[in-house]
């Protein structure tokens, strides 16, 4: 488990398509750098979810919000993945999965991955600011 003083990570960008592999590097870099390292299953769920969370701002939020933020940190035994922007309309969380259309699985998928390693998942208003933030909480 990471020790307590592991300094979070914080990057604000904007929600255009060469944000998510860019993110995705930098997020790889800092997670692999965090001591001890995580074991690889919980790293590739991690950016996988973080892939996606950083994509859903490209799709559907650049146009009310010019910029979020992706912040990682470690809290207690989780490693703790969020994404604020300041698109005031909450995402849609399908209760089931229609694999015949084209898109809309994205957070279904991120809320998934986060249950089936026994983690948090949430959507909500972004606390103190306009805008939505998704919380994916990973144990580790």
């Amino acid at each position: 488990m990471p020790p307590a003083t592991v300094m979070p990570y914080r990057s604000v960008y904007a929600p255009v398509a060469a944000s998510v592999p860019k993110l995705r590097r930098e997020a790889s870099a800092t997670l692999s750098r965090w001591h001890p390292p995580l074991p690889q299953e919980a790293l590739d769920r991690a950016l996988l979810i973080i892939s996606e969370l950083v994509s859903n701002t490209v799709r559907h939020t650049s146009r009310y919000s010019p910029r979020a933020e992706l912040t990682l940190s470690f809290l207690d035994d989780s490693l703790d993945i969020a994404v604020h922007d300041g698109d005031p309309r909450l995402p849609v969380i399908p209760p089931s999965v229609h694999w015949h259309r084209t898109g809309g699985r994205g957070m279904r998928l991120v809320q998934d991955l986060v249950v089936e390693a026994g983690g948090r998942f949430e959507v909500r208003s972004a606390p103190g600011r306009t805008g939505t933030a998704v919380f994916a909480s990973l144990p580790l």
